[in-house]
């Protein structure tokens, strides 16, 4: 069976070409022309995951939505993909949120906390802490993300009430030295 022709499937639907923002893959998968390749649409991995964050994207592929929760990097999902889509043999046993994608995480400027209303639901939900909140004289206290210590889960994404928090491929995403999205 071939893959479809992503490209030809957005010209039917009248775009140009396809969005700009790149479509996040469930943890550990391999790169995105692989992955298209590689992937039979079993929908293995989107059964196996326990926080219902894998749903169906564009083309039946699987995609992470980060409003229905955060990934807790059960591996249950890798340790489904028979076919090798979510790779499982490049990190053996060593499932971590180190070793599982590459995302970067920003703050729109609809974030109350950058509106001035004190808001702190992303940092509370934040277990590593990479979401840190610096004071600012005079007005109410800004969110600061430590992307090293940001493990990609999407708690903080799912939490917030007015959708501020964006999470991309590093490729996809501009982001000033605070993180705040350009």
């Amino acid at each position: 069976m071939s893959s479809p022709d992503l490209n030809r499937r957005f010209f039917l639907r009248g775009k140009v070409k396809p969005p700009p923002v790149a479509v996040l893959r469930p943890p550990w998968a391999v790169n995105e022309s692989q992955f298209i390749e590689t992937c039979t649409r079993c929908d293995d991995c989107i059964e196996a995951c326990p926080e219902s964050i894998l749903v169906r994207g564009d083309g039946g592929f699987p995609t992470v939505n980060f409003k229905q929760g955060e990934c807790t990097f059960c591996a249950q999902c890798a340790q489904s993909c028979q076919i090798g889509a979510i790779n499982i043999h490049n990190v053996k046993d060593n499932f971590s949120p180190d070793n599982a994608w590459d995302l970067d995480v920003v703050f729109s400027s609809k974030c109350l906390s950058l509106n001035a209303i004190v808001c702190r639901i992303c940092g509370d939900s934040c277990e590593p802490h990479a979401i840190r909140f610096q004071l600012k004289v005079g007005g109410v206290s800004e969110p600061k993300i430590t992307l090293d210590d940001c493990t990609g889960c999407g708690a903080c994404l799912a939490i917030c009430p007015v959708d501020a928090v964006q999470i991309n491929k590093p490729s996809t995403s501009t982001i000033n030295p605070k993180g705040i999205a350009a």
